[in-house]
């Protein structure tokens, strides 16, 4: 049975900055469905908490999948949040309207060709390789798009040749989306990231993209902490002392090693925090204390930079 928790009187996080506001319902739940109409704006929320607000994005020359209608990004948020609560005995609170996930649509005013940049020495974020996530979340906040209390998950209808998704990474980098390219194709691969494996599948059970999304999600609260024993390459793990660490949600392979790959399609599945002594219930920054999770936890904390 739903669990309907209201919170009444507090602080708002979002753009009414110290106000203070009724914050309305708090649903610890994963969303049952999704508003299929496409929303080109922000429809009302159903709370003012910190939430996961999801986009779908295209370059201004992007074809259009209609990936946000056709459930396949409702599928797959709703997986990956599934999967979370299994781990964390908790929820990710998203943004939704009438208990629905509101799914946004944006089309961008830069081409592929410019979003994707031409600079390999990444001497800019204007045209490295490797700040396609920076320019997304730039042209955003240009859109008016960005609020105080949302962090962003975007689903790319653009390419990359550096990689298949990006986060942020407070506070070395302080900003509020993660995203996932769906037409990414990184140097060595052959197959772009969104057609590797199949993903926003009606069973609910996550793959690569998937994943993908969430583990950008978790880079983007600070997540790996610098400080965590395990941590590695700017906020990956890797557990030398697990049988399987590429199962962690976080993993990343050593450079200059025969690591394993992600092991995202593994039937057993990915686990959050191999051995508890990295990021969750530990840590300097710890995803079971976020406040971007529903029941709202004690001693609940804001993303840095928030």
């Amino acid at each position: 049975m739903r669990r309907l928790i209201a919170f009444a009187l507090v602080a708002a996080c979002g753009d009414d900055g110290d106000k203070t506001v009724d914050a309305g319902i708090d649903l610890p739940a994963v969303p049952a469905t999704c508003s299929v109409d496409r929303a080109t704006e922000d429809r009302a929320d159903d709370n003012a908490y910190d939430q996961v607000r999801v986009l779908y994005v295209l370059p201004s020359d992007g074809v259009d999948q209609n990936r946000d209608t056709s459930g396949q990004i409702c599928n797959s948020v709703r997986s990956f949040a599934t999967w979370f609560h299994a781990q964390a005995d908790a929820y990710l609170r998203f943004d939704t309207v009438d208990g629905e996930l509101d799914i946004g649509f944006v089309r961008l005013t830069k081409t592929d060709a410019e979003m994707r940049g031409n600079d390999p020495d990444n001497k800019s974020v204007d045209f490295g390789i490797a700040y396609v996530r920076e320019r997304i979340e730039r042209e955003l906040v240009v859109a008016g798009e960005i609020r105080r209390n949302k962090l962003y998950a975007v689903y790319y209808e653009g390419s990359s040749t550096w990689a298949c998704g990006a986060g942020a990474y407070p506070p070395l980098i302080n900003a509020r989306v993660g995203t996932m390219y769906l037409n990414g194709l990184p140097a060595g691969q052959s197959i772009p990231c969104g057609q590797s494996y199949p993903w926003g599948q009606t069973s609910l059970v996550p793959n690569y993209v998937d994943y993908g999304m969430l583990h950008e999600l978790v880079h983007s609260m600070g997540i790996v902490a610098a400080s965590s024993p395990n941590q590695h390459l700017m906020g990956h793990v890797f557990d030398t002392n697990a049988v399987a660490p590429n199962r962690d949600l976080m993993y990343s392979p050593r450079m200059g090693t025969n690591d394993p790959g992600w092991a995202t399609n593994d039937p057993a599945g990915l686990i959050l925090d191999l051995g508890k002594d990295d990021y969750f219930g530990t840590g300097d920054v710890d995803v079971g204390t976020m406040s971007l999770l529903s029941p709202y936890p004690e001693g609940a904390k804001r993303p840095i930079g928030w």
